[in-house]
């Protein structure tokens, strides 16, 4: 056992405790990750690299939560049997409910192909049929429309044109033991991190790391694949102290290695590495919810009594950020602010609780 001589003591306590501080203050802000895998597909690298990536996504998500203070980790998956265009479309016009400052995560592991004379960059997401497809732009821009404070894409699917529907899209598999990689000790460079994903009033930042540009092929391992972990080791030298100058480099590096290490194997793969910010006002108008299928009237009514659900989760979140600024503002101690805390986050998950029950007995009149 090791101690601490008596004279540093109070500056161990008083480090705890501005970190504490610091979670403190980001405890109303959120992380939504929206995994969307095709981990029951009839190809067995296909479905194990469903999971290599999933498990990567798990273990970045767990260090983005601690690192940045967020308490609230929300999941929605989209896989096996819910691997579908309805369920997408559910959680994204029902179930995602956001504000500004949170952060959103999205993933998508399957098939991806592209229409003749299409002019998305994007390529279409295949969900088991080409009549259950959509434009990954699409997706895109509806998360867009609710302004999070940044999105971040990660989408592994070819980006090819195919012309015969007859049959699924094609891919390219690589069943070969994944490389060394020696990774940079995490020293954890909080403010670099932060950086990166700050929140920045009426400013929404995307970055997209799409893994084949127009016409190109993504191969896939067992492993999850060579771009996604790319991903994975560019996000540890960030973590490791790397100077990395923001997003725009972050997306240069993940692509100049991708295709050097593509090259190295024999592989043509060329991916989409990008960086965007858009201006927002602070307030939005209401948007109606945009579907990617054609919902009954009951169901359209559904969707009405969602948004205006959404509506009132918003005004409680800012009636605790509210809060809580107030009682910072008026010396409130730090054990009565983590109890203001817990009561704000009981209350509005019984909220959501009420919430879900309400829209249940709505759908079962639909039937």
């Amino acid at each position: 056992m090791c101690l601490l001589p008596n004279v540093r003591r109070p500056w161990l306590v008083l480090l705890v405790s501005l970190l504490s501080l610091g979670f403190l203050q980001a405890e109303t802000r959120h992380l939504h990750v929206l995994k969307i895998l095709d981990d029951q597909n009839h190809d067995y690298i296909i479905r194990e690299g469903c999971r290599s990536i999933s498990y990567g996504i798990d273990q970045e998500v767990t260090l983005m939560a601690n690192y940045l203070g967020i308490l609230n980790v929300i999941e929605y998956n989209i896989n096996g049997d819910d691997f579908t265009l309805e369920r997408l479309d559910q959680v994204l016009n029902y179930e995602m409910g956001y504000q500004e400052r949170d952060i959103v995560l999205l993933v998508y592991v399957g098939h991806g192909f592209r229409d003749p004379n299409t002019t998305s960059r994007f390529p279409n997401l295949y969900f088991n049929s080409y009549t259950e497809s959509v434009n990954f732009g699409d997706i895109r821009e509806q998360i867009l429309e609710k302004n999070p404070s940044l999105l971040l894409n990660i989408v592994v699917a070819c980006n090819v044109t195919v012309l015969d529907h007859s049959t699924p899209p094609p891919y390219r598999s690589i069943n070969a033991a994944p490389e060394v990689v020696t990774l940079p000790k995490s020293g954890r460079y909080r403010e670099l991190y932060e950086g990166l994903f700050a929140d920045e009033s009426g400013m929404s930042k995307t970055v997209d790391l799409i893994s084949a540009q127009e016409e190109h092929y993504t191969f896939i391992s067992n492993d999850g694949g060579i771009f996604f972990n790319e991903i994975l080791y560019t996000f540890q030298e960030v973590l490791g102290g790397y100077p990395f100058e923001g997003w725009q480099q972050i997306c240069q590096t993940i692509e100049a290695r991708t295709i050097e290490r593509s090259t190295v194997k024999g592989l043509q793969q060329r991916p989409i590495c990008s960086y965007n910010v858009r201006l927002s006002p602070v307030e939005l108008q209401g948007r109606t919810s945009r579907s990617f299928l054609s919902p009954s009237p009951c169901r359209v009514a559904g969707r009405e009594l969602r948004r205006g659900q959404r509506g009132q989760l918003r005004a409680l979140r800012r009636q605790h950020r509210d809060n809580m600024r107030s009682a910072r503002r008026t010396g409130t101690d730090r054990r009565n602010r983590q109890l203001l805390a817990q009561e704000q986050r009981v209350e509005y998950e019984n909220q959501k609780l009420r919430h879900i029950a309400e829209y249940q007995r709505h759908l079962q009149q639909c039937r």
